[in-house]
């Protein structure tokens, strides 16, 4: 009788490991369909069943954020920051060490900044930078991060002299940024990852700011070969294209 048992409550879990893998290959599948919202709810249900699986977790936030983006409601849009924001924060409590967390982290809060006061943008964007590098020293070669604090250098490093004064006066200024470091990051982002349509637009943005055309078109070109695998990249590809088109 007791191995009858073992036998039933080991075929509940297989069912149930297959209901779960199902569910994740159903969530991307909407992806590829660009479908943002029903693959968010797809995700929602397996986390019903498994509210600990980090990489779920991950790639909710990151949608939940890419719809965000695409919200043109600002209530709505805050909405989903603070969704992804309070998913962040547990998928920091589950594994505070992990680098996923802290990318996690600083991708929310550069969302959420632009609903923030000057006071709070100071802080946030030192929190950004703060959790990047947390990231980094877990995982150097952690991608997302890597593009992240690439982003960083390229947005600080632009500030106007008075967004710099107000950091000034509430921080005494932040870490050092540099459009050259973000130049470095983005190329090293690529050479890992050269169909990264994010950072292959925003690379191609920072070569044109600093009269490097030619590196931009060369890294556009390619773009275009680049297949889009969400609603977001097929946002960026067609940025790309008329960014090719305005140099050429």
């Amino acid at each position: 009788m007791r191995r009858i048992f073992s036998l039933f409550i080991l075929l509940i879990g297989v069912k149930t490991m297959a209901q779960s893998s199902s569910m994740i290959e159903e969530a991307r599948s909407l992806e590829r369909q660009f479908k943002t919202e029903e693959a968010i709810n797809k995700y929602l249900d397996y986390l019903k069943i498994d509210s600990k699986n980090k990489s779920v977790l991950l790639r909710t936030i990151e949608l939940y954020c890419m719809k965000g983006n695409e919200t043109e409601n600002e209530s709505a849009r805050l909405s989903q920051y603070q969704t992804a924001n309070k998913m962040a924060n547990d998928l920091w409590q589950l594994d505070s060490t992990s680098a996923d967390a802290h990318y996690a982290r600083a991708l929310v809060m550069g969302r959420m900044i632009s609903f923030a006061s000057v006071k709070e943008k100071a802080q946030m964007t030192k929190n950004i930078k703060e959790e990047v590098d947390k990231a980094l020293k877990i995982e150097p070669s952690h991608l997302k991060s890597l593009y992240t604090l690439a982003k960083w250098h390229d947005e600080v490093s632009s500030l106007n002299p008075a967004a710099k004064a107000a950091m000034k006066v509430f921080f005494g200024g932040l870490p050092p940024a540099s459009i050259e470091e973000a130049l470095f990051l983005y190329k090293r982002v690529r050479e890992i990852a050269p169909s990264f349509i994010g950072n292959n637009l925003d690379y191609a943005l920072a070569l044109k700011k600093m009269g490097r055309p030619d590196l931009a078109i060369e890294i556009l070109t390619a773009q275009m070969k680049y297949p889009v695998k969400t609603r977001e990249d097929q946002s960026l590809k067609e940025k790309s294209k008329q960014l090719l088109s305005s140099l050429q």
